[in-house]
């Protein structure tokens, strides 16, 4: 029998979901202080190291999280049907989009309007604008998602990801699709076999950049991003491949730094021209810098795995917890983060105060207006994603993402 059809549950799997949600609150109380990329609440004051520190986690953070996404949807495809998973992404991510969407976006991009001058007036008067903006934005675009929910673009990147994702999923069942999965793991049984998929993931790119030049969470991002969707599940679909992230760890990891330095080394000696090569299309060098870049993705990535599978699997009450609340703690963190720090970004006191207020007052409002508000009410818990209380999910490896 397969490993994967065993029934031992994978807990590093469900460790690395909420530690990439708690990083991804970590990530969004340092964004008033970032000088590189303009935030919805900005500090006069900025910060060097902070910057330093999101240039090293933007390329792997977020395409980790899609790739143990695509390995929960393995799981969950193992014992659900077609509609059983496309209903269960329908109540786990669609509902909450639209219901963060209606809820918590508004009064974001109303603050972010006042603390930026674009807006005087009551939040009724605002609402007009948000109306207006909603229906004639990007509208055939993934920009769509962050237009609509803001943080909670990811919510519907994942969901489109399930559904287009399917028919993929479901070949892969069949004799064809299961031979390619063999045929791949006999790939990564050669030492180093592992960091061929970097060569879909680099292609990817060097084909959308030309024509959809970078813009943050755009067609770029999707592609790239369900690329490590669809991986991520192939990944386990054959205990071969997770071997050979164990096996190689060191090679994934050397790739990661190989890519690192040579990315920034780059912009370091040409400076704003690399800045063109990597937001245009500029042979061979941007060619170069995506390949350095998904180095970075995959090698970081992969690392970061394989360290979460030596040191996590295991579970207590924590991880127990933290399963059963990420995801309304996902959908309200960001809005106490920007109402907390349109505040304290008047204060007259320096970044590491401030810093702290916003990160200590964001984490426990937010861990209080979950256990107050959400918790405890069962149709409020479905609104915000939570699964039902009582739910048993023991019996399997892993629970979907």
């Amino acid at each position: 029998m397969d490993e994967t059809e065993k029934s031992s549950r994978l807990y590093y799997l469900d460790w690395l979901r909420v530690i990439l949600i708690f990083g991804v609150f970590l990530y969004h109380v340092v964004r008033p202080f970032d000088p590189l990329i303009e935030w919805h609440i900005n500090n006069t004051e900025q910060s060097e190291t902070v910057m330093a520190i999101l240039l090293l986690v933007n390329p792997w953070g977020i395409p980790l999280f899609f790739l143990v996404a695509g390995a929960g949807s393995k799981f969950a495809l193992r014992r659900r049907s077609n509609r059983q998973y496309i209903s269960e992404r329908v109540n786990r991510l669609l509902i909450p989009f639209i219901v963060g969407s209606i809820l918590l976006t508004p009064f974001q991009k109303y603050l972010e309007a006042l603390h930026k001058g674009t807006f005087r007036g009551s939040f009724p008067s605002f609402i007009p604008e948000i109306l207006v903006e909603s229906i004639s934005g990007n509208l055939f675009s993934p920009l769509l998602f962050g237009d609509w929910g803001l943080h909670l673009w990811f919510l519907g990147f994942l969901f489109a990801f399930s559904l287009l994702s399917l028919p993929v999923f479901n070949w892969f069942k069949r004799d064809a699709g299961g031979s390619f999965i063999s045929w791949l793991s006999r790939l990564v049984e050669v030492r180093g076999g592992i960091l061929l998929f970097i060569l879909p993931l680099a292609l990817a790119r060097v084909l959308v950049q030309p024509f959809f030049p970078v813009a943050e969470r755009g067609w770029l991002d999707f592609v790239y991003f369900l690329l490590f969707f669809i991986i991520g599940y192939i990944i386990y679909s054959d205990d071969r491949f997770q071997g050979a992230v164990c096996r190689d760890r060191w090679l994934i990891f050397a790739s990661g730094v190989l890519g690192l330095v040579t990315f920034f080394a780059l912009f370091a000696v040409y400076g704003d021209v690399a800045l063109e090569w990597s937001l245009t299309y500029v042979v061979p060098w941007s060619i170069i810098l995506i390949f350095a870049f998904t180095l970075m993705s995959w090698g970081w990535a992969l690392t970061v795995l394989y360290l979460a599978m030596k040191h996590l699997n295991f579970s207590n009450k924590w991880l127990e917890y933290g399963n059963e609340t990420i995801m309304p703690f996902y959908l309200l963190h960001q809005p106490v983060i920007i109402v907390i720090a349109f505040f304290v970004v008047q204060l007259e006191t320096g970044v590491p105060v401030k810093l702290l207020v916003i990160l200590i007052g964001s984490f426990l409002i937010t861990l209080g207006l979950v256990e107050l508000l959400i918790r405890p009410f069962k149709p409020i818990r479905r609104l915000f994603g939570m699964k039902s209380r009582g739910r048993k999910e023991g019996e399997t490896k892993t629970a979907s993402a």
